[in-house]
């Protein structure tokens, strides 16, 4: 069976230029990459130059017993787009909620001691935030509607001692070692509540998940990130596969796909995802290892695309229900019946 072994964290990613590569259980004081030596075709340009190539992005997945959503945040470096989505698990209805922020110094964090990112607009107020001495992670939204959508807000809530939190960290060459990609990955269990139009909806637990990303971008990439979370018979559960042209080339020994049942967290192999039949239809997961075998049906989908000037991007963002196998690394299999999930589609050109 695979098995990716869960080293000690370092205390720096970046040493002299390289990077210290593995999958980690914790979290340094920093999620900071910049300093690797020559990253792009082996030609030693100055640092300060190679580092306007890192890009960041920020995603916070939930799934309540009405809702399921995601809160994202991408650092151009010169501009931020933050984005807002999330579906009514029975009916299927979406609401989308989308601005771009003007350039400021950063618009990600690089600590993981605490941290705050944040869209300040009085229509679109969103905020993720994390913090180690008060314990806790944390969504907060306030967003104006219009003709078609309607206002919102909620909070979600998380404090670090729950059972299900869980704090993984993988560095990976992106996609030679003379690049990295490092990733931030938190499961938990939250409670909070959406209301729409002001009519208050009372407090709901359920399963969250934040992942922090960091890497050296191609100018043109694409990445498809899957979740899902809920409960499997009696167990929570939550999971992030990845697959991108920025993999590294040993993705079997690199890679940032992981399991968590129950605040344990289990390293999964690469995998092949496939939509044979177009977006709209079922959507196939699988490994090489048979620790991965899914089948994703997509129930509504959102589509956006943006040009600004030196920056063009395109997404999908995926409603639908996980069937299939996974197992743990300890050889114990969960079947998914309908597990809840969120599959996310980005072709970037810088």
């Amino acid at each position: 069976m695979y098995i990716r072994e869960f080293k000690e964290v370092p205390e720096k990613l970046i040493n002299n230029g390289k990077a210290a590569f593995g999958t980690f259980n914790g979290l340094p004081s920093k999620i900071d990459i910049k300093g690797m030596f020559a990253p792009y075709a082996g030609i030693p340009v100055p640092a300060f130059l190679s580092n306007l190539r890192i890009k960041s992005r920020l995603n916070y997945v939930f799934s309540t017993e009405n809702f399921i959503g995601k809160a994202s945040f991408i650092d151009f470096k010169a501009i931020g787009l933050a984005e807002f989505v999330f579906w009514n698990k029975e009916s299927g209805k979406k609401y989308i909620y989308h601005t771009v922020m003007p350039p400021r110094r950063r618009f990600v964090p690089t600590l993981t001691t605490r941290g705050i990112c944040a869209s300040y607009r009085k229509a679109r107020f969103l905020k993720i935030s994390w913090g180690r001495k008060h314990q806790h992670h944390a969504l907060t939204f306030k967003v104006k509607g219009d003709s078609v959508r309607p206002n919102a807000e909620g909070y979600f809530y998380s404090p670090l001692t729950d059972d299900m939190h869980c704090d993984v960290l993988n560095v990976c060459p992106s996609p030679t070692s003379s690049r990295c990609s490092a990733t931030w990955i938190t499961s938990m269990s939250v409670k909070g509540y959406i209301a729409l139009n002001k009519e208050s909806v009372e407090d709901s637990e359920g399963i969250a998940m934040m992942n922090l990303n960091r890497a050296y971008f191609k100018l043109h990439s694409k990445s498809t990130l899957t979740y899902g979370l809920g409960n499997v018979n009696g167990k929570k559960l939550a999971f992030f596969i990845k697959t991108s042209n920025m993999d590294a080339a040993d993705s079997d020994t690199y890679n940032d796909n992981t399991l968590f049942v129950d605040g344990k967290a289990t390293a999964l192999p690469p995998v092949y995802i496939t939509h044979p039949f177009g977006l709209d239809k079922n959507w196939i997961i699988q490994d090489t290892e048979s620790m991965i075998d899914l089948t994703f049906t997509p129930l509504s989908r959102t589509s956006k695309s943006l040009n600004l000037v030196a920056l063009r991007t395109s997404y999908d963002n995926i409603f639908g229900r996980f069937d299939g196998v996974l197992l743990t690394s300890e050889g114990e299999k969960i079947t998914l019946k309908g597990l809840p999930g969120i599959i996310y589609r980005n072709l970037l050109r810088l």
